[in-house]
């Protein structure tokens, strides 16, 4: 994708909670991703990540779901380590 609408973004769901990483090889936009566990609490973000690194990007903690939005929307709206969601 060379955009993504504010209001659109990317599930990633797992069979288990565990340590998630990943990384921007191929995505050619910046993106904020998030970590969320099963009890659907954000444990980890990564804010206005590199487009095409491939650099690691591992949850701090166990994870079962990973949420990719458009760079600079956990800031605009607030979303922060803690926050639950709910899709």
């Amino acid at each position: 994708r060379k955009e993504m609408a504010e209001n659109r973004g990317m599930l990633f769901l797992f069979a288990q909670e565990e340590i998630q990483s990943f990384y921007m090889r191929n995505t050619i936009i910046s993106l904020d991703i998030l970590y969320v566990n099963s009890k659907m609490e954000v444990v980890d973000i990564y804010p206005k990540t590199e487009a095409l690194s491939e650099t690691s990007l591992p949850s701090k903690a166990p994870a079962m779901y990973v949420v990719e939005i458009n760079a600079g929307l956990c800031e605009k709206y607030g979303i922060e380590i803690g926050d639950i969601i709910r899709f």
